[in-house]
């Protein structure tokens, strides 16, 4: 009898420690599903006038968190620039980014598959100056070619407006600056396994 008593004593024992682990090993880890999103904060700039495929770039997970879960405190996302076309006249700037993995503050890593849904990108606006020069320049070579072929005075403002043309048609560079925020959504679902404490 005492021996039976034993046995359930240590059957219910074993089965609440096995319940117990299977808990602990829950709460160890994280799932993301698809369609979360993630916020970040760029710790360098990048810039489609200087950037280069390959070059590495790190984010900080900043609030609001995904489910307002305090484990991402602390977290970075990491990526690289996969395509970059500087702007130059007639041609706009483009800039491709992919999202490796995203780590946790106490280490635990997974792969990441997302888009960026949302920047602080910053235009390199057109100056005065630059239009000024390529006006003042069309100006001079439309006046030099009015008076020596055409033998007339109105080469001038022929030449300015294809000055102005040119400086209007000179597409801009824009980069995401240090500290400015990237919002990020995920491709798909992951779980990411936390690694035990000490």
């Amino acid at each position: 009898m005492n021996f039976r008593r034993s046995m359930t004593a240590l059957v219910a024992v074993v089965a609440l420690a096995g319940s117990a682990l299977t808990a602990s090993a829950q709460s160890n880890t994280l799932t993301l599903y698809q369609g979360t999103q993630l916020n970040g904060r760029l710790q360098q700039a990048i810039d489609t006038g200087t950037a280069h495929v390959g070059d590495r770039f790190v984010m900080d997970v900043v609030p609001p968190y995904p489910s307002g879960n305090p484990a991402f405190q602390g977290a970075i996302i990491a990526g690289e620039v996969t395509s970059v076309t500087p702007a130059a006249q007639g041609r706009k700037a483009s800039l491709g980014l992919q999202f490796d993995y995203l780590r946790l503050a106490d280490g635990s890593t997974v792969d990441i598959s997302a888009n960026m849904t949302s920047d602080q990108k910053n235009q390199q606006q057109k100056n005065g100056g630059h239009v000024a020069l390529t006006t003042l320049g069309g100006m001079l070579l439309g006046n030099a070619l009015g008076k020596t072929i055409f033998h007339t005075g109105g080469g001038g403002i022929v030449g300015a407006a294809g000055g102005l043309l040119y400086g209007i048609n000179k597409q801009s560079n824009f980069s995401l600056p240090t500290g400015s925020n990237v919002q990020i959504t995920l491709n798909q679902t992951v779980t990411i396994r936390r690694q035990s404490g000490p």
